[in-house]
């Protein structure tokens, strides 16, 4: 959930506050040359020494849980793959069931179909909830006993009345006896029902509820992942048919919901994997609610209703408002770490605007304050800086990416940068391709930065992202012109 790992960010999202005055990197050298300066830096110190026992004393809690349930230990749990949580945990379920663990074999990639998403309906919209199928995919594999030691290979004659097949794809499993994935998969979602039964009575707003619920999803990405662990090259327990037949499940049950729910007049917005956003109608989602758990054996229940949810063009980008004031951004740029602070906070406000008035006009002159101070280099230099993690050794890249070339300044410097590293750039003024002006953001003076860049390829990207729905095009935010209140959809 944290994009951008800086420990103002992890406070955050904790809720532990910040009390010192924040400091910029390049400043702390200056500011050691007077005892003024040095009493700052002491106070600055002293502050991120607490919110790192703060984040600590949040986390440990639910690390210890997440290490027992996969046998990882607890300084390896969080930075472990999800493959790898999901093969841990299957290996100490073997040894429950008495199942022999295989030996790591790896094969040749060969993509399967996923899940479907539904084009969505751009725009503004109100009073919309998201039905969300409850661990749909584990759910499935439960139902139709998916599982390596259930699998009927192709060419084996069986009776058709002792197996279940797959839609689209044709895989057979056989229906007795419990096969390892539904005995392996039944302890994980009573653990997170567990969990769930503790979230309630609790407020959102707490840190122990946010805790709870990060502790749930990370009991609800293993348990989500079984069934691509199944089909990821590296896993000892390979089975691509059964990727394919969990997907192709719920591929045919999603359609069938989804063609229920017109035929009683719900109006379906988008809909994404195992969840679909409906306006909402308390009868008729009930109805809803009964035919998917009379007819597919699942359950379907509202997860959020949302007072107005704006879509975008593009699948998996929306940001909608809950009736307590929350705001949920999902894909945007706003959420993501490979875009500049500055671009991110203005667009978050300009989602906030949106959402709490329905007015994008509102939206657009604030915008234009806002895009006007970043003109003028009225923004704190962090929130400049853009992130982007090195992936591979860096004689290995062969496009001169921006990131790239901060790293190669970093480590002529003296610096050690690797896989896995992430490196901090901004952008200066000057001619040239763009990665002739990167440089590492801690070298980085105010008047050498390229404001004008941030504007054009940072801000206004961002802020568009949002503004195109309702007609506003880059000229809009640039003159001030009338318009008239936007309809909503």
């Amino acid at each position: 959930d944290i994009k951008i790992k800086t420990l103002e960010n992890l406070a955050s999202y904790i809720g532990a506050e910040i009390k010192a005055e924040p400091l910029e990197e390049t400043d702390i050298a200056a500011l050691w040359a007077t005892s003024e300066g040095r009493r700052r830096v002491l106070e600055y110190s002293a502050d991120r020494c607490r919110l790192v026992m703060e984040a600590f004393e949040e986390f440990i809690e639910y690390g210890c849980q997440l290490s027992n349930l996969v046998c990882i230990p607890l300084d390896h749990v969080c930075a472990a793959a999800v493959g790898f949580r999901v093969e841990s945990y299957l290996m100490k379920c073997s040894r429950l069931f008495g199942e022999l663990i295989p030996k790591r074999v790896e094969k040749p990639y060969r993509p399967y179909a996923g899940a479907i998403v539904l084009n969505p309906k751009p725009g503004l919209h109100e009073n919309i909830a998201v039905l969300d199928f409850r661990s749909m995919y584990p759910n499935i594999m439960m139902k139709y006993n998916v599982s390596p030691d259930t699998y009927v290979e192709p060419g084996v004659e069986i009776d058709p009345e002792d197996v279940y097949v797959a839609p689209e794809v044709g895989h057979r499993f056989l229906k007795k006896p419990d096969g390892f994935y539904r005995e392996a998969l039944r302890r994980l979602l009573e653990a997170r029902a567990e969990v769930r039964q503790r979230l309630e009575g609790l407020s959102p707003e707490s840190a122990e509820y946010r805790v709870l619920d990060a502790r749930q999803k990370a009991i609800k990405v293993v348990t989500n992942a079984v069934y691509g662990y199944a089909g990821w090259i590296g896993a000892r327990w390979y089975r691509r048919p059964i990727a394919e037949a969990t997907t192709a499940w719920g591929r045919e049950t999603l359609r069938k919901t989804i063609e229920y729910a017109r035929s009683i007049g719900l109006d379906i917005i988008y809909g994404d994997t195992d969840s679909i956003f409906v306006r909402y109608n308390e009868d008729k989602v009930e109805k809803l609610i009964r035919y998917v758990a009379e007819h597919e054996g699942l359950e379907i229940k509202p997860d959020a209703i949302y007072v107005r949810i704006l879509f975008t063009e593009a699948k998996k980008r929306y940001a909608g408002i809950l009736s307590d004031g929350r705001i949920d951004i999902v894909g945007l740029e706003a959420v993501r770490g490979d875009w500049c602070e500055a671009a991110r906070r203005i667009q978050r406000e300009v989602v906030k605007i949106i959402l709490e008035t329905g007015s994008p006009d509102k939206a657009v002159e604030k915008a234009r304050g806002l895009i006007a101070e970043v003109k003028a280099g009225k923004v704190p230099l962090r929130e400049l800086v853009i992130w982007k993690a090195i992936t591979r050794p860096i004689e290995e890249y062969k496009v001169r990416a921006p990131h790239v070339e901060a790293a190669k300044r970093l480590i002529k410097m003296g610096w050690e940068v690797g896989p896995g590293d992430k490196v901090g750039f901004m952008i200066v003024k000057g001619s040239g391709k763009l990665y002739d002006r990167v440089r590492p953001y801690q070298f980085v003076k105010r008047e050498d930065v390229d404001y004008s860049y941030y504007v054009e390829n940072q801000v206004m990207p961002a802020v568009l992202r949002v503004l195109r729905v309702f007609d506003y095009d880059r000229e809009s935010l640039e003159t001030v012109r009338q318009r008239g209140q936007m309809r909503l959809f």
